[in-house]
C-alpha cells in the first residue's frame, strides 16, 4: 500500500477537536482553545467532543461520524484527539476509510488513539502521529517540536542520549504506540504490516508482568521478526505483585523476547505518559542511523 501523506499545518489553519477515548472535561478543552488560537491557528470543536456515555465519550458510532464528518470537513487541516483513555479501538468498523483516503490530513494523538493511527494506516496508507491530546498543549514540553514536525520544518530526531541495547542501522516504517492498545490489533484487519517496521513501545499503569505477557504474544505472533528496529519510551507507574514480586524488569524482558535478532534496540526514548513527549509520523518510513531517527517531512 502506498503511504499517503496529509499536507503540512500552516498558521492560520483550522483544527479539529474530537473525542476518540473517553469524555473530556469541558474547560480542558476550552483552555487548550485559547492557548492554540494565540499561536495563531483556528479551531472547531466539533459536537461530538463533549458527549458522555459511561466513561466514553458517546457510542462508537458517533465517534466514527465525527471523525469522517472532521476528514470530510475541507475547512478542517489537523485533527487532534481531545484526550486518550479507553474505547477508541470501538469505533473502527464504522469508519469510512474512502473518506479518510480521499481526504488526507493530519490526526495526532497517543496512547489509545494508537488504534486509530495504526489502522489508518494499515487500511488507507495514511501517515498519522504519535503526540500529544489537544487538552495538553498548553503545558506540552514538547509543543515547538511537534508543530515543527506537522508544518514539516522538522524531520529527525536525536536518540543519542537514549539506552541502545543493541547497535545498528535500520530503515522501515515507523508504527506502534501503546503496546496493549497495538496488542488489541494484532490478528485483526486493523493490524498494519510490520515487515521491516521502526517499532515504538510505551505504556502505563499496568503490571510488568502484564508487559512481559504483551511482548511474548508481540514475539509469538511473528512480529518482532520481522521489524527492524524496535525504540522503547516510557513504561511509566509500572506496577507490581507484593506478596510475590515478579522479579524481571523491563530491559530483562525486551532483552528475553528480542534475544538472538539483530536489529537496532533502543530503551528510554522520549516518548510515553511522562514528561517527554516527541511527535512522530506512523506510518512513514524512516531511517536510524548513528542515534538519530529521520523521515521525510510533510509538505
Amino acid at each position: 500500500m502506498n503511504m499517503l501523506y496529509p499536507p503540512a499545518l500552516k498558521k492560520g489553519d483550522t483544527i479539529g477537536v474530537m473525542s476518540t477515548s473517553c469524555h473530556v472535561n469541558e474547560q480542558d478543552v476550552l483552555n487548550a482553545k485559547e492557548f492554540i488560537e494565540s499561536q495563531g491557528y483556528k479551531t472547531y470543536i466539533h459536537p461530538q467532543t463533549f458527549l458522555k456515555h459511561n466513561q466514553s465519550a458517546g457510542s462508537a458510532k458517533e465517534k466514527a461520524t465525527a471523525l469522517n464528518e472532521l476528514f470530510t470537513n475541507t475547512d478542517i487541516k489537523a485533527i487532534f484527539s481531545s484526550r486518550g483513555g479507553n474505547r477508541a479501538s470501538t469505533m473502527l468498523d464504522s469508519i469510512d476509510y474512502d473518506v479518510v483516503r480521499a481526504n488526507p490530513k493530519i490526526l495526532i494523538g497517543y496512547s489509545d488513539v494508537t488504534a486509530l493511527t495504526n489502522a489508518l494506516h494499515a487500511k488507507t496508507g495514511l501517515i498519522s502521529f504519535q503526540g500529544p491530546l489537544f487538552r495538553e498543549l498548553e503545558t506540552h514540553k514538547d509543543y515547538k517540536q511537534m508543530m515543527q514536525v506537522l508544518s514539516g520544518d522538522n524531520y529527525a530526531l536525536d536518540l543519542s542520549d537514549c539506552t541502545s541495547l543493541n547497535d545498528g542501522v535500520a530503515e522501515g516504517t515507523i508504527l506502534g504506540g501503546n503496546l496493549s492498545v497495538l496488542q488489541g490489533l494484532i490478528g485483526s484487519q486493523y493490524q498494519p504490516n510490520f515487515k521491516n517496521a521502526i517499532l515504538l513501545l510505551e505504556d502505563v499503569a499496568d503490571h510488568i508482568s502484564r508487559y512481559d505477557r504483551m511482548l511474548c504474544h508481540l514475539k509469538n505472533a511473528g512480529i518482532l521478526n520481522q521489524i527492524s528496529a524496535l525504540i522503547i519510551g516510557s513504561f511509566s507507574n509500572m506496577k507490581d505483585s507484593e506478596d510475590n514480586p515478579f522479579g524481571f524488569s523491563l530491559e530483562d524482558i525486551i532483552s528475553e523476547h528480542t534475544d538472538g535478532l539483530d536489529i537496532p534496540i533502543i530503551m528510554d526514548a522520549p516518548f510515553g505518559h511522562e514528561d517527554r513527549l516527541i511527535t512522530l509520523p506512523i506510518g512513514a518510513n524512516a531511517v536510524l542511523k548513528n542515534g538519530t531517527l529521520s523521515f521525510k517531512p510533510l509538505s
